[in-house]
């Protein structure tokens, strides 16, 4: 029992009882309420009653609303107030986006600078150099009301966060992710992040400013670990993708004066510090040298591929990729039968008295575990099979960043962030250049070799 004889009270009947003792007076006009002059009886039901059906109806409206919101956000409906730099809302439709010639052309020049080497502080001084206007400052520009909690200064500016907030929005290749916060309910108004398993990630909503390989080989700078040249205009050529052959570390730069002169050499990090590798090292000048040549080689093998898998019967292909997957398909399917054969086999060999209990629960877990894995990859490779069918094409698309540069007679930190994963060097000055979309090609020329293989000798390419 409560102070006031019941377990449970309205709104109302709580309020008129409460503020006697407060010295309060309540007074709901909507209600025709007046907890000095109420009437009990009738405010015992009455009262409750309205608060219940207001309280149904935010909730429901709350529910309705939310669940509209998130069928936009999976249609790939954009439901921000503003369009981020770069794009316009369409007049015609709010929930498209639009591009904004002048922004996107600023946010191509960060993109093509940041593929140069040049750090996002320095991207942002550029920026303020030339007088270009923040995203706030440009949106007011606009004749728009817009506000950020992003900025502290009284003057605004470009600086590295907002630039990285631009190098890393998928935003700029089509891709919209909405959906990122919610609020536990209508009441709290508390924000809370959502796992990126529950956003919503539509692709292709609206026309890309960026090339989506172009935004992949910035992510990939981005995640470097680099540091700004003498200059402080941009990073070195190969800052940190030059790792030791021998045991893996990074191979960091060591200039070392002789005479008149300075030679910059290439030498292993864990040799240095903790003399746990060998001691073995590369000029610089060299390095350039040997990756150019064999970046060269390379090129010319995509392009050949390429122009091979163009003369190449695509239905050929497609029925090569198919059968190649199959292949990995049934190896997987008898993995997972061999896995399931020894959970069976394991009570019989606790009843024979072979294992103990313990081993027993520990051996299923682990045969359990492995099992589910194996379906988990066998379902991977099913679900490749069927994009193998219509994907062809699009399988290939990575072969023209190689193309573009097929006349190269120099390097430079777009080319090598663009077409180099990383960069392995050996003892006795081996090296090794481990390209991006490495895979890919191998992929390609099985196909193209199985594709032959099935033709009559004499239609082989």
């Amino acid at each position: 029992m409560s102070r006031f004889g019941r377990d449970h009270l309205g709104v109302g009947e709580y309020l008129e009882r409460l503020f006697p003792f407060l010295g309060v007076r309540f007074i709901a006009i909507n209600d025709n309420y007046d907890s000095l002059h109420s009437n009990v009886e009738s405010d015992e039901l009455v009262i409750p009653f309205k608060n219940l059906i207001n309280e149904a109806y935010c909730r429901d409206t709350s529910a309705k609303t939310r669940s509209q919101l998130e069928i936009k956000r999976q249609r790939g409906d954009f439901i921000g107030s503003f369009a981020v730099f770069g794009y316009r809302k369409d007049p015609e439709n709010r929930h498209r986006l639009l591009v904004d010639d002048y922004a996107a052309g600023v946010v191509r020049d960060m993109f093509k600078w940041k593929l140069e080497g040049i750090s996002v502080l320095d991207i942002a001084g550029r920026l303020n150099g030339l007088g270009i206007l923040t995203p706030m400052d440009y949106k007011r520009s606009q004749g728009m009301r817009y506000s950020t909690s992003f900025r502290v200064k009284e003057k605004s500016v470009w600086d590295a966060g907002m630039v990285l907030r631009i190098l890393k929005n998928p935003v700029y290749i089509g891709v919209l992710e909405q959906g990122r916060v919610t609020t536990p309910s209508y009441k709290v108004k508390r924000l809370v992040y959502k796992p990126r398993e529950e956003w919503a990630i539509v692709e292709n909503c609206h026309e890309p400013i960026i090339d989506r390989y172009d935004f992949e080989s910035v992510q990939k700078v981005l995640a470097l670990d680099t540091r700004t040249s003498a200059s402080g205009k941009a990073v070195e050529l190969f800052s940190g993708m030059v790792y030791c052959g021998e045991c893996g570390s990074a191979m960091i730069r060591k200039t070392v004066p002789s005479g008149k002169k300075k030679y910059t050499y290439f030498i292993c990090a864990a040799h240095k510090h903790e003399k746990t590798c060998f001691a073995h090292s590369m000029r610089v000048e060299a390095l350039d040298e040997i990756v150019l040549d064999a970046l060269k080689k390379y090129i010319q093998d995509v392009i050949d591929l390429s122009n091979l898998l163009e003369l190449t019967d695509t239905a050929q292909l497609q029925q090569a990729g198919i059968r190649k997957l199959q292949g990995r398909l049934e190896k997987k399917q008898e993995e997972i039968d061999r896995w399931q054969t020894l959970l069976r086999s394991l009570y019989e060999s606790l009843a024979d008295g072979i294992i103990d209990r313990d081993e027993y629960q520990d051996l299923k877990k682990t045969y359990s575990r492995r099992r589910a894995e194996a379906e988990e990859q066998a379902e991977a490779i099913q679900a490749e099979m069927g994009r193998e069918i219509g994907n062809l094409a699009e399988g290939r698309g990575w072969m023209g960043q190689f193309r573009k540069h097929q006349n190269i007679d120099a390097l430079d930190r777009t080319i090598v962030v663009t077409l180099i994963e990383r960069v392995l060097i050996y003892r006795e000055r081996r090296v090794e250049v481990v390209y991006r979309w490495q895979n890919e090609f191998r992929w390609q020329m099985e196909l193209l070799l199985q594709a032959q293989a099935m033709l009559p000798e004499r239609e082989v390419v």
